[in-house]
């Protein structure tokens, strides 16, 4: 005992006596143990690790035991309930006790549930026989607290989904109620499946044949949805049709199918790549944003489900009754968390209005708006052909003319004001391409005008004619001061559009009246409206909380008064007297786009007042003050 007390002393002393900090001792190890094997033992590395690899792949029918064929089969009872769920199991240690020939291995198994995943330590017997290691095969070597009697389970209650709120913080998206409407094969006899399939369809006004065949390639007892609708869309006499049945379910729902779309995005069940890259957080029958805002902000709205591990009673011939009798213990247990609304500067009644104005435009348009005081963005809408993708924020056109608002900033910014004369003739010929004014071009603002007239009435040679005085660089700078030309991550799916004209004398030149190397979003466009209404740099924003900052040079109040001034004299004298009355300021545009002798034109009109910026964007059209300015006059009617 003396002889123990002064060893114990003499390490204490070595440790203390170490300069700087020492680690952590081991955890002791029983008497007579050691974590390497006895001389005469050969170490069991390779029958623990064979172990762990089994228990994660749910296969211990092939390990060193004594009864491999009992092991899987208590595995596969214990594991029953728990969803396909295994652990990532790693050796921590393997301490040996040579004097009964036997070890110990500490197992770390780790399960990626929850949003911190479930991590626990199990332990497993072996003794050397023969000349091989066996485990001695227990169930405490899932879980310590498992016995013969007792299984896992495992539970997941998804949480609500969060809603998608407007400016005034009324649910725009939310989880509500919807009905599936179809047919209950096992209510109708097999041979009226296609008679009952095509009454449905014909009460519903979908596809007959479709809906019929895919009521005969189901099975016997399938219930096969032919259409999702809202309470009120029920048809009241449903119930007429033979098998016809009407299954409550929960759906995330807007003011429409279509209602922006683009932007808030759609949900849906996972695909396979967010399930795998989603380290347990989403399972497969979840529902995910797949599109828009509810992808991007899926985590924030989607909660955190409610998840519970406990150890429930295993079903025994011996004792059929012990299972219900087995009183329940949770293991692991996590809260559900509601998932936190959105809020969006989106104004309802002004989307729902572009979106009219939108209905029977024929190709892809868009409309958006921007208010001009902080930027929120107020509505982003689409034609119906332009689909779910997102042409009014993510667009890519040539904004022809409606881009002499940048360029005249440019041309500030080098000397010239609003009163300065430049030259307009009615071609103008750059290293053997002619540049033209459009058609109806007044004849009386050809030749020596001003900058404000130049603008006022979108002379193409004028501003042309300036390239060789604007470099490339000073076009970015002045783009870049109107909120476009630099990306931003502005919270949703947005182009701020691409100002990088190359140094050829022609694509200056093109790029001067928004042709060449620009192109624009209709948002981008009507940040550029904003920014001169406002008086500075404006970045539109949507979501709350996420407002990008401008990293431009800023408009100077000279700049902003001259660009405003300009503007104004687009609707009092210029190609936008057709918005007077309803806008302070505005500017037209086309921009041809095609193939050489087949060009078509877009047709662009920005326009501001003290409330709203407007982008009018419509991809084939004859002007902007004929084609777009009416879908501006409509909105703001």
């Amino acid at each position: 005992m003396v002889r123990r007390r002064l060893l114990a002393l003499a390490l204490v002393l070595a440790a203390t006596l170490t300069l700087g900090c020492a680690p952590a001792l081991p955890s002791p190890t029983p008497s007579g143990s050691a974590t390497l094997p006895p001389p005469d033992l050969p170490a069991a590395d390779d029958v623990v690790s064979a172990l762990a690899d089994g228990l994660a792949k749910q296969d211990v029918g092939a390990i060193a035991t004594a009864d491999p064929t009992a092991a899987q089969a208590e595995l596969k009872a214990v594991f029953a309930g728990m969803d396909g769920l295994a652990p990532a199991v790693t050796v921590k240690s393997i301490v040996y006790d040579g004097a009964n020939n036997s070890a110990t291995a500490t197992l770390e198994q780790a399960y990626q549930i929850g949003t911190g995943g479930w991590t626990f330590t199990t332990q497993a017997g072996l003794r050397y026989e023969g000349s091989a290691w066996l485990i001695d095969w227990t169930p405490q070597i899932i879980h310590p607290q498992l016995t013969s009697d007792s299984r896992l389970r495992h539970q997941r209650k998804t949480a609500k989904r969060a809603p998608i709120n407007d400016s005034e913080g009324l649910a725009l998206v939310e989880e509500r109620s919807v009905y599936q409407l179809g047919l209950d094969k096992s209510q109708v006899v097999e041979a009226e499946w296609s008679t009952a399939a095509g009454d449905l369809a014909a009460l519903l006004g979908i596809d007959a044949a479709a809906f019929t065949a895919k009521v005969l390639a189901g099975g016997p007892k399938q219930f096969v949805v032919a259409k999702t609708v809202r309470q009120e869309e029920i048809p009241p006499t449903i119930g007429s049709v033979p098998g016809a049945q009407v299954v409550e379910t929960k759906a995330m729902i807007a003011p429409s199918a279509t209602f922006a779309l683009s932007l808030l995005g759609t949900v849906g069940t996972p695909t396979t790549e967010q399930v795998a890259d989603s380290k347990g957080q989403i399972w497969p029958t979840d529902t995910v944003g797949l599109s828009g805002l509810q992808a991007r902000y899926d985590e924030q709205l989607r909660g955190v489900p409610e998840v519970n591990v406990d150890l429930v009673g295993r079903k025994s011939e011996k004792d059929p009754k012990a299972a219900q009798e087995f009183k329940e213990q949770n293991l692991f247990h996590q809260d559900a968390s509601v998932g936190t609304p959105l809020e969006l500067g989106l104004d309802r009644a002004l989307q729902e209005k572009a979106e009219s104005v939108l209905a029977d435009q024929q190709g892809v348009a868009a409309i958006v708006v921007i208010r001009p005081g902080d930027g929120a963005l107020l509505a982003a809408a689409n034609s119906t052909a332009a689909g779910a993708f997102p042409q009014a924020t993510y667009g890519k056109f040539a904004p022809g003319s409606t881009f002499k608002v940048v360029t005249s900033l440019a041309m500030l910014r080098g000397g010239f004001t609003p009163t300065s004369p430049v030259k307009c003739p009615s071609t103008l010929d750059v290293s053997g391409h002619v540049f033209n004014n459009y058609s109806d071009y007044p004849s009386n603002m050809l030749g020596t005008i001003t900058l404000t007239q130049a603008l006022a009435n979108s002379c193409n040679t004028a501003f042309a004619g300036a390239a060789s005085s604007i470099t490339p660089e000073r076009l970015h700078s002045a783009a870049a001061s109107l909120g476009v030309g630099t990306d931003y991550d502005a919270g949703f799916t947005s182009n701020f559009g691409t100002v990088q004209p190359n140094n050829s004398a022609i694509d200056r030149a093109a790029s001067m009246i928004g042709q060449g190397q620009i192109t624009m979003s209709p948002m981008a466009m009507a940040s550029v409206a904003a920014s001169v209404a406002s008086g500075q740099t404006t970045i539109p924003w949507l979501v709350k909380g996420r407002q990008a900052k401008s990293t431009a040079d800023p408009l100077t109040a000279q700049e902003a008064k001259d660009l405003q001034q300009m503007m104004r004299a687009v609707v009092t004298d210029g190609s936008g007297r057709v918005l007077a009355g309803l806008m302070d300021g505005a500017k037209t545009g086309t921009a041809e786009f095609g193939t050489a002798g087949n060009y078509q034109t877009h047709a662009w009109m920005i326009a501001w007042n003290s409330n709203y910026a407007v982008a009018a964007f419509v991809e084939v059209g004859k002007s902007g003050s004929s084609t777009a300015a009416p879908l501006i006059k409509a909105l703001f009617s």
